[in-house]
């Protein structure tokens, strides 16, 4: 992931689009939003649609957070205990929503996101008005638009690293239920390499409506079975 961030940071720079100022925002979105992106998504049983939910959510809580490490408002102090504070609540409220048993949790950490995004946004609105024609500046432009850049440019890891843990947890239900040989699992590993690809909502299906068939296949022929019925999920 570290590297992978590197290779973008090392392109937006070759673009003028990168500059070393920006290295403690590109630190923090590392550690935030990059890992609670592989957080969520490798947790989540919808893990589908990522380029458009990665969008969406590039336009929310992370603009915020890019403005909170840029603009000069507070101490050093007190802008390091609220960006530890917002690190603190956005990895508690992925946490909690991954599960409907903590669904009152997960609506407190909405309200204390919002609460927190407003009053941020206020300040920030505030001092844009005073500071215009710093706003329009190319840098100003460079720091607002960092986050959303890095979090769309890093999509594609993102996609690739959910997908390989879609695999295994496909590949895991084989050494559950029956016992099976060796070289039927090989079998049944290739045939489903080749049935799903690339695909998120083909793995997605089998792990949703399937988990048990795959666990309880004990010929090629039951893979095969398995495999052709599900070509169009």
């Amino acid at each position: 992931m570290v590297l992978y961030t590197l290779a973008v940071v090392r392109l937006l720079a070759a673009i003028n689009l990168w500059k070393v100022s920006l290295l403690k925002d590109t630190i923090v979105w590392l550690c935030v939003n990059a890992m609670a992106m592989m957080i969520r998504f490798i947790t989540s049983d919808d893990a589908e649609n990522i380029y458009q939910k990665v969008l969406t959510d590039s336009f929310k809580i992370v603009i915020v957070l890019e403005f909170l490490v840029n603009t000069y408002t507070f101490s050093l102090l007190a802008e390091i205990f609220l960006v530890l504070t917002f690190i603190l609540i956005t990895l508690v409220d992925v946490i909690v929503n991954s599960d409907e048993k903590y669904f009152v949790v997960a609506k407190i950490t909405k309200w204390v996101q919002m609460v927190i995004s407003f009053v941020i946004l206020a300040i920030v609105f505030n001092r844009a008005i005073s500071n215009f024609q710093t706003l329009l500046s190319l840098d100003t432009f460079r720091s607002i638009a960092l986050a959303p850049l890095l979090s769309l440019l890093f999509t594609p890891f993102l996609y690739v690293m959910v997908l390989i843990s879609k695999y295994e947890l496909v590949f895991l239900r084989l050494n559950f239920g029956l016992e099976k040989e060796r070289g039927l699992k090989r079998y049944a590993r290739r045939r489903i390499l080749i049935y799903a690809g690339l695909s998120l909502r083909k793995l997605q299906h089998l792990l949703r409506n399937h988990a048990a068939d795959l666990m309880h296949i004990q010929t090629k022929a039951d893979v095969d079975r398995l495999v052709q019925r599900r070509v169009n999920p």
